[in-house]
């Protein structure tokens, strides 16, 4: 049975003029171990939808890493270490932060419902490939 972890938390689009409260609404699913979906949100409104590997927020914390649509680093200065999101669809793009904290214990809890390096353990690719086949 699949287990889901689901953590929304605050928050900072960088590089605006003045504050932009946002929040992301991260989902981590134990049968689609490979990737996490987030939802930013702001003013109550769903701005957009993106899902990448786990691996980035993970390793993103104590190094950048990434390519391309989605890059994700450590930043240690000021009052609060942040982790930031660039994010960009070729056209657009921006970046985000989270506190440092927050995405630990977000990166935390979800080795610890898949552990890495176990995550084919729980995803099933010869079903989703039977699936995909039966069309």
């Amino acid at each position: 049975m699949a287990i889901t972890e689901h953590r929304v938390l605050p928050l900072r689009l960088e590089g605006a003029p003045l504050p932009v409260p946002l929040e992301g609404a991260f989902v981590y699913r134990t049968d689609r171990p490979y990737e996490v979906a987030v939802e930013f949100r702001g003013g109550g409104t769903r701005i957009a939808r993106w899902v990448f590997s786990r691996e980035l927020l993970i390793d993103g914390q104590t190094c950048p890493t990434g390519e391309g649509d989605i890059q994700v680093w450590p930043r240690w200065t000021g009052t609060e270490p942040r982790v930031l999101l660039a994010l960009s669809n070729g056209e657009r793009g921006c970046v985000v932060s989270a506190r440092a904290k927050d995405l630990r214990e977000l990166c935390r809890r979800m080795t610890e419902l898949v552990p890495r390096g176990q995550e084919d353990r729980h995803y099933d690719l010869d079903a989703e490939l039977s699936a995909l086949l039966t069309f």
